[in-house]
């Protein structure tokens, strides 16, 4: 499941913008590049998250669609030239939040916090066990 789609980033720019950043004749956009723009977005939240929860996370919440539309947008801005000082700053304050969220700082709600990891079986040897040998 996809944090964003391609209509929660048209929430944030026209159709013709996004034309012009993804397809070479500008005309329509190029769902191929917004859908790379999308999966580099997820493998950061991912990155960051799968430090605390289990991903891909099965229900984003808002939080998560916000920040993959933010982290998409920076993406698709830089393939075309520097991006704006707007896209800059959402990218930046969005990997801020991620990382809080990694150093346990911020939480993600309805994210899904991995079960006790497996344990070992005890020691065999030990000091005590081998020290009459």
């Amino acid at each position: 499941m996809s944090y964003c789609t391609v209509e929660d980033i048209l929430v944030m720019i026209p159709e013709s913008e996004l034309a012009e950043l993804t397809a070479e004749s500008g005309d329509e956009p190029d769902l191929e590049v917004v859908a790379e723009a999308i999966g580099k977005a997820e493998a950061e939240i991912d990155a960051y998250l799968g430090t605390v929860y289990n991903v891909p996370l099965s229900s984003p919440s808002l939080l998560i669609k916000s920040l993959s539309v933010d982290l998409a947008l920076y993406h698709l801005y830089g393939r075309r030239s520097v991006a704006p000082a707007v896209r800059r700053q959402r990218y930046e304050a969005a990997l801020a939040l991620l990382r809080a969220v990694a150093e346990g700082k911020a939480a993600v709600p309805g994210a899904e916090v991995p079960g006790p990891m497996t344990t070992s079986a005890s020691r065999l040897f030990s000091r005590e066990s081998l020290s009459d040998w």
